[in-house]
């Protein structure tokens, strides 16, 4: 099992602290990003790019190893064995099921670990936003668009996702006070748009009688809206919720076929996730987190997106480009929200 290669960092990197300056070492090091699936655009457009950017920026020399377990965990198990074989002397872990993520921070003995988005309990570091926040906005958005006492029915984040049960009580707690009522939940078993589609399938009688259908993120919410594409329900058509702001769902926003999404700002997590990462290669003292569950963490703030405000938020983040949004097939509705 590697071991990290702190005092030789900490020689030549005094200087670095969590989101400072370059290191360059001679023994080269080792960080390794394992990521959980590609379900969303988001993780090979956004966060692995600008996380490998801002390692090979900030500490020249360090050899940088990716991998993606696809939605399986024993597989991601088997890949953090591969990056430690490898050497790897930092991970950054965004798992695949909190569960495990569990096992894979003991299995990493002296190996840091930083969970990234999805909270791991143990784990050295937790690098995301307050997912209570996320369901809190998420809530309050339902809330003000079809008021107090609505009907909505509820799809909840993958089960064994411990940000999932986060986003859920946090909704829980804004609709028991504006007396929405749930009038069917479910939480699957991963965060797939099949999944979501054939939950609200099966409940599909309800869909002209409820107010909401609140997605707990925007691959969920790609299939419920394609079913309610299908189903044609007119101005009955639910409001419908989403998260991370992905392109086809920015893309939904402006077509006013889903009313809100949740962006959490990816560039600046990513960044901070590899600041995190070769502080703890250099040995120096990592400032500026906040208690977590027990774990240190730097908890970004998300952002309620809809139609009206992807100009100054993933636009001005730089996420997507007006290009990629406003397509052709969108032209005139971005005429209408002013983005063109």
């Amino acid at each position: 099992m590697a071991t990290p290669r702190s005092w030789i960092a900490l020689a030549l990197c005094l200087a670095l602290s969590a989101g400072l300056s370059a290191c360059v070492k001679p023994d080269r090091a080792v960080v390794a990003f394992l990521l959980a699936s590609t379900q969303a655009d988001r993780w090979e457009s956004v966060d692995e790019p600008v996380f490998r950017a801002q390692v090979e920026q900030t500490c020249r020399g360090c050899d940088y190893l990716t991998y993606n377990a696809d939605q399986d965990p024993e597989r991601q198990e088997a890949q953090l064995e591969e990056a430690l074989d490898a050497g790897a002397d930092v991970v950054v872990l965004n798992a695949v099921d909190s569960e495990w993520g569990e096992r894979m921070v003991l299995s990493a003995g002296e190996v840091p670990v930083i969970a990234y988005d999805r909270y791991v309990a143990g784990a050295d570091w937790f690098v995301s936003v307050d997912p209570a926040q996320i369901g809190r906005q998420m809530g309050e958005a339902v809330v003000e668009a079809v008021g107090r006492r609505a009907r909505v029915v509820l799809v909840n984040g993958a089960r064994g996702d411990a940000n999932a049960a986060a986003i859920r009580d946090s909704l829980a707690d804004v609709f028991d006070r504006a007396g929405v009522r749930v009038a069917a939940e479910h939480s699957p078993q991963t965060w797939s748009a099949e999944e979501a589609r054939a939950f609200v399938e099966d409940e599909a009688r309800l869909l002209r009688r409820v107010d909401a259908v609140v997605a707990a993120n925007d691959t969920q919410a790609a299939g419920v809206a394609d079913l309610l594409e299908e189903l044609d329900l007119g101005r009955r058509r639910p409001y419908l919720t989403g998260q991370d702001a992905q392109l086809d769902a920015v893309h939904r926003l402006v077509a006013g076929e889903q009313q809100m999404t949740v962006y959490k700002p990816l560039p600046a997590l990513a960044r901070q996730a590899a600041d995190v990462a070769v502080a703890l290669l250099s040995g120096a003292e990592v400032e500026g987190g906040v208690d977590y569950e027990g774990v240190p963490s730097f908890l970004l703030e998300p952002v309620s997106v809809t139609g009206e405000t992807v100009a100054r938020t993933v636009v001005r983040d730089r996420v997507f480009t007006l290009d990629q949004i406003c397509t052709a097939e969108l032209a005139s509705a971005c005429e209408e929200l002013a983005l063109r």
